[in-house]
């Protein structure tokens, strides 16, 4: 049995260092506490939660693992958890969203994530190729429930691509922690041997307990665009026969995903599978909104976008830097009031027209005139 539970906060009375950062607000009136304390150390902060780099190693050529030291308020993250992530670039703040790779509990009480530079990504080339130790970044508290169940009934299996491998390896690394592996399948695609993340851990953990099974399919350097067929029921029924009574999770690009999907959904099995997406599922071509002006009444900004831009995209044209996190309508950073017209969620393209409706302005297309409360 697997049981895992989050640490959850006291609801007892104020700890000792509540009481001292309270009256340490007084005595520093006008100026935050928060600018004595970083003085001390950057972790400490009673406003939000901050963490101090202190390794990055390479996994790939274009993959490098954070290890980062969360400060004080950081609340835990389970297994196959993603966290925000927010760095300063350039004198402006970035938020990202990525997924927890380490075991839920580290004896150091480090965190990591494995990050994956894409062509022309700005966060992720800066943490891969350009961030040092000793950064300071800001955290969000963990979040997601791509994560294991807490009492185990059958046999799991992971089918991943890519980097879709880093929240299955928290999962694989928290399981090893507390035990052997036993009744375990991980099915992974990668372009090369060489962009395998985590390649020599996994053949190592495979060694080192039985009862895990890593298959890796290599797609070549035109790489795994056309995962919907190179995921056959052929190779699953080889390599994991009792696919069907096993849980699933998959991770990975857009086509291996409804691959996977449209797999178990004709099995009847839909329930038993577990879906984490690093990019949107989007309408087909030609659905979005049409597009129209976008005012940001509280900023007083205007802006003419087509159907296919969304309205952060549109914000940060105009010259706003609103919050946001995963930009992929997960982690809700960045939703703000709709005051008129009428946006499209360009996931599955639903309106959204009522007065005060809440927007996610990371997956929102206008269609038509909009006004927005940013």
């Amino acid at each position: 049995m697997f049981t895992q539970t989050p640490s959850a906060p006291s609801a007892s009375s104020p700890k000792p260092f509540d009481r001292l950062a309270r009256a340490a607000s007084r005595l520093s009136w006008p100026l935050p506490v928060d600018a004595f304390l970083q003085l001390v150390d950057p972790l400490w902060s009673s406003t939000s939660v901050r963490g101090r780099v202190e390794a990055v190693i390479p996994e790939t050529a274009r993959a490098a693992t954070l290890v980062v030291r969360p400060g004080r308020g950081w609340q835990g993250h389970r297994a196959g958890q993603w966290v925000g992530i927010g760095i300063d670039i350039d004198g402006v703040r970035h938020r990202r969203c990525y997924s927890l790779t380490g075991p839920a509990e580290r004896a150091d009480g480090c965190i990591t994530i494995t990050v994956q530079s894409v062509p022309g990504g700005l966060v992720s080339n800066h943490l891969v190729h350009r961030t040092t130790p000793g950064t300071i970044v800001h955290l969000d508290q963990a979040s997601g429930d791509f994560v294991l169940p807490e009492a185990r009934t059958r046999g799991l299996l992971f089918v991943t691509a890519g980097s879709g491998i880093t929240p299955v390896m928290g999962m694989l690394r928290t399981l090893a922690a507390v035990g052997p592996i036993e009744d375990v399948t991980v099915l992974h695609f990668a372009r090369t041997e060489a962009e395998v993340i985590f390649g020599a851990e996994l053949a190592a953990l495979a060694d080192q307990h039985p009862g895990l099974t890593v298959d890796v399919a290599l797609t070549g350097e035109a790489g795994p665009g056309d995962l919907s067929a190179r995921f056959g029921t052929e190779r699953l029924a080889a390599r994991c026969p009792d696919w069907a009574e096993r849980e699933v999770w998959a991770c990975g690009p857009a086509t291996l995903l409804a691959a996977v999907e449209d797999h178990w959904a004709s099995a009847d099995l839909a329930e038993r599978l577990h879906v984490e997406r690093f990019t949107p599922l989007t309408v087909a071509a030609g659905e979005p909104g049409q597009g129209g002006r976008i005012r940001f009444t509280r900023s007083d900004r205007e802006i003419v976008v087509d159907g296919r831009t969304t309205v952060l995209e549109a914000a940060e044209q105009a010259g706003l830097l609103p919050e946001s996190g995963c930009r992929m309508g997960i982690c809700h950073t960045c939703t703000r009031a709709l005051e008129a017209g009428c946006v499209r969620d360009k996931r599955d393209g639903r309106l959204q027209r009522d007065a005060g409706d809440i927007v996610q302005i990371c997956v929102a297309t206008p269609a038509g005139d909009v006004e927005i409360d940013l």
